[in-house]
């Protein structure tokens, strides 16, 4: 994808580039800091190919999900292109012309979409605290409130939190909630004011190695890279645009999982790890019509 069509897209790992506020200031980010790294800036117009996580050679299609020619939220036929808002104009990961309530009219795109990917990241790990504790319980693991909607009950009658669950036992991590809580919002604080103010602790990452705080100077606040990318995923531009289609899409799934673990425990009074093996052992016995047709089953929690 040439430099031109990179807009705001930045970089997730290896340098760092600064978000601009204008589209000409951040196309010019992009191939200035290619320029600096020595990495090839995006110049593919239509498809990138690499190796993908098995060792296949993996094509990602740039023109499917950037630019004015992406992939719509309806087919065609069923919505024209003439009908999307102008400023979404596909720029963004995950920019399928989708805005019904018009919120990005105001000039907030940016802000919505930092919203709307942290929310995601947030329903990303949510979902897996969610399954992986009640799926070890399940399997004979000591976890004390192991079912997320029991968790905080637990702990309010005198429980305390086992935090790691490894497949020999479990390490013996009593928590109480008043300590859990302050650890949290010591270290959420402290995340999210390095985060506003652009700013950064010295540190030491696997894979980067040593760093001081003017690592994170000019960061991008929602793709910052440098030590928060040790594995090195996205140094290279093309790499770095396809994975932020595929954080948002999966962190989109995440949110909407999130929002059916809730429906579900209020319908079943179970976890999703419950539903899911009750599912599987009898697919036509216990399943969302089976269930609704219930009339003896109450919604409990």
């Amino acid at each position: 994808m040439a430099c031109n069509t990179m807009a705001r897209s930045g970089f997730l790992g290896g340098a760092v580039t600064q978000r601009t506020a204008s589209k000409h200031s951040a196309r010019t980010a992009v191939c200035v800091e290619a320029r600096k790294t020595g990495k090839k800036a995006p110049t593919k117009t239509t498809s990138s190919k690499k190796t993908g996580w098995l060792g296949k050679e993996d094509t990602f299609n740039f023109a499917k999900y950037y630019g004015p020619d992406r992939q719509l939220f309806l087919p065609g036929g069923l919505l024209d292109p003439s009908d999307v808002p102008e400023y979404l104009n596909g720029e963004l990961p995950g920019d399928y012309g989708y805005d019904p309530l018009g919120l990005g009219k105001d000039g907030g795109v940016d802000k919505y979409q930092a919203y709307e990917v942290i929310h995601a990241r947030w329903a990303m790990l949510g979902a897996a605290g969610c399954i992986i504790p009640e799926g070890l319980a399940a399997n004979g693991a000591d976890i004390k409130g192991a079912t997320w909607f029991e968790t905080g009950a637990a702990m309010l009658n005198g429980g305390t939190l086992n935090y790691f669950a490894v497949p020999f036992g479990i390490v013996d991590n009593k928590l109480p909630l008043i300590a859990v809580i302050a650890v949290e919002v010591a270290l959420m604080g402290a995340v999210e004011n390095f985060r506003r103010t652009g700013e950064g602790p010295a540190g030491y990452s696997p894979g980067f190695g040593k760093f001081d705080s003017s690592a994170f100077d000019g960061a991008d606040p929602l793709y910052p890279g440098g030590p928060l990318d040790p594995f090195n995923l996205a140094s290279d531009p093309d790499v770095a645009a396809e994975l932020k289609v595929k954080e948002i899409k999966n962190g989109r799934l995440a949110m909407v999982a999130m929002l059916g673990f809730a429906v579900q425990a209020l319908v079943t009074g179970e976890g999703p790890y419950a539903n899911w093996s009750q599912h599987v052992a009898d697919p036509f016995g216990y399943n969302l019509l089976t269930i609704l047709g219930d009339g003896d089953r109450v919604p409990t929690l």
